[in-house]
């Protein structure tokens, strides 16, 4: 393990510098990013400005903290999106990069201080893949568990090179929280009540002692204060997807146009070489609502679909039962979950069979009952319509 060199490159906050990068009028002012669960709107990121405000916390109760903060809703693909430049950046840098979460990011060093011509340089060139104003944190170290633990106490801007010799690693660590520890709440507040608050305390301990109290969590977290963390590096892989847009003439809501661009969208995404041949499983439509935030939603397919038509239909169906939030601007559809045709294969053969056997059913009641049995099945007519009763219609079941 001591042979290992991996950074940790941590941007926090990356929520509010996003929207702050987007948004350079909020700058230096209290910010909230809230996000929805359910009934109940939570912080997710919040600025320093809005002093007493942590994420996770009702947005009532930050509000009461800090009643001048500016309000915003969360935009996820935006962080994601942003987050993806630094990952490509952080990509052209080291060959092996492993995503931890968002603003969290693992790289390997391994044999690119030849290179670079040192590893400071090469540290220097991670911090320079992030927009300056994110100012990541960056630790060094022989494990991912001690590098991320150097870059999380240190400064923003800074690089911070944990100690390769165990005896310096264990020493590094052993003043620290075990608050820093990737285990649950109720594991940490165990060790509290036991005593144990840094990770000198717990690593001092027998292993068979905390591992009797704690099982596997115990375990685990007694090889990390010990700054033993062999976890590999596991690379980013890139989810193949396929992007299209179109930009309406004036903000609509009315389905019309939209199912006609939506329409348009998707003949295009099935148009391209990328695709030709190949089944999606899932489709994601993005618009920009005319002064309110974007609006995302994500469908995922029972089965794999091979069609512009097959898709549309699908789309249409699920779309029936949504509320537009406002006039949409624009919009975005991105189809991922790519498989080959071979994949459907096996529901193709099962659907004739549950064909054919339906089929002897009814000819076995038509000879049972003198006459066509009386059952009848629902029919998908315009299930797009906002009047449920054009949605489907019963007819005679017909296999």
């Amino acid at each position: 393990m001591t042979d290992r060199s991996i950074a940790c490159i941590l941007v926090t906050h990356l929520p509010v510098k996003a929207e702050v990068r987007r948004y350079p009028q909020l700058r230096g002012k209290p910010v909230i990013i809230t996000e929805s669960y359910g009934s109940k709107d939570l912080v997710l990121d919040s600025s320093p400005e809005a002093k007493g405000v942590t994420a996770g916390m009702p947005l009532a109760e930050a509000m009461a903290r800090c009643k001048d903060a500016s309000l915003l809703q969360a935009d996820a693909p935006h962080y994601n999106q942003t987050f993806n430049k630094l990952v490509q950046a952080l990509e052209l840098r080291s060959p092996v990069v492993e995503r931890a979460g968002l603003g969290c990011v693992y790289v390997g060093l391994d044999g690119l201080d030849l290179m670079y011509g040192g590893e400071a340089r090469v540290v220097a060139s991670l911090v320079q893949a992030a927009p300056q104003e994110f100012n990541p944190r960056v630790g060094v170290a022989t494990g991912k568990f001690p590098a991320y633990v150097a870059a999380v106490t240190t400064e923003g801007g800074r690089a911070t090179r944990v100690p390769k010799d165990p005896a310096g690693l264990a020493g590094f660590l052993s003043r620290l929280s075990i608050g820093l520890l990737p285990l649950s709440r109720a594991s940490k507040t165990r060790m509290h009540r036991f005593g144990i608050h840094t990770m000198g305390q717990l690593a001092a301990l027998p292993v068979g002692a905390v591992q009797a109290q704690l099982g596997n969590d115990g375990r685990l977290a007694w090889d990390l204060a010990n700054g033993l963390d062999s976890s590999p590096l596991v690379p980013h892989r890139v989810q193949q997807e396929v992007a299209e847009s179109i930009t309406f003439p004036s903000p609509t809501i009315t389905w019309a146009p939209i199912l006609t661009a939506l329409s348009t969208l998707l003949g295009r995404a099935f148009a391209r070489p990328e695709v030709g041949g190949r089944y999606v499983r899932t489709a994601t439509i993005e618009s920009h609502v005319y002064r309110l935030p974007p609006w995302v939603k994500r469908f995922g397919f029972k089965e794999a679909l091979g069609s512009r038509d097959r898709a549309l239909f699908a789309l249409k169906s699920r779309l029936g039962s949504v509320t537009l939030p406002g006039p949409l601007e624009d919009m975005k559809l991105t189809l991922t979950g790519f498989t080959g045709e071979s994949g459907i294969q096996t529901n193709l053969f099962s659907d004739v069979r549950k064909q054919e056997q339906l089929k002897e059913m009814m000819r076995q009641l038509e000879a049972l009952l003198g006459g066509k049995p009386p059952i009848y099945q629902m029919k998908d007519i315009e299930p797009w319509s906002r009047i449920p009763e054009r949605r489907q219609a019963l007819v005679p079941f017909d296999p």
